[in-house]
């Protein structure tokens, strides 16, 4: 699986409300005296995406990496699908894609912890520690099998 990033993109929503109420039959138009305003909302930035593809093994859905409004990583799995969860982990790897388990160097995977389910949606935190080092060094999102080192 791999991840495509993208620029980072700092997304400032700003809404203004402007309000004109008309008096029917005299023409004239009155604004009022203040406006209402929203403050803009922190929003979650998406880092990169890719969609798994088998290697030894057969996981389907997708990958994301994403930073969450108060700033930390996460990896997120959509629509994701593997038949079982025994033994398997979310791992990050410096690869730019795997396509065998010899690609992976087990001695410098961050694991990121067991699967949660065998499909549907899960989240999966990055330690604070390791963030500024996961947009540099880690390129990809692997399914790994710990009971027999290697890549599902």
């Amino acid at each position: 699986m791999w991840l495509h990033r993208s620029p980072v993109r700092a997304l400032v929503i700003a809404a203004a409300l402007v309000v004109a109420a008309c008096t029917q039959g005299s023409g004239t138009t009155t604004v009022p005296t203040t406006q209402p305003t929203t403050a803009a909302q922190p929003t979650t930035a998406l880092m990169g995406i890719g969609s798994f593809h088998d290697v030894d093994g057969t996981a389907t859905g997708q990958a994301q990496l994403i930073v969450t409004p108060a700033g930390a990583y996460e990896v997120v799995l959509e629509d994701f699908k593997v038949v079982s969860i025994e033994h398997t982990n979310v791992v990050l790897v410096a690869n730019a894609d795997v396509t065998a388990t010899s690609d992976v160097d087990p001695s410098k995977l961050l694991d990121l912890g067991p699967l949660k389910a065998p499909e549907g949606m899960q989240d999966f935190a990055i330690p604070a520690d390791m963030a500024a080092s996961v947009s540099d060094g880690y390129h990809a999102v692997v399914i790994w099998d710990t009971a027999m080192a290697h890549a599902i």
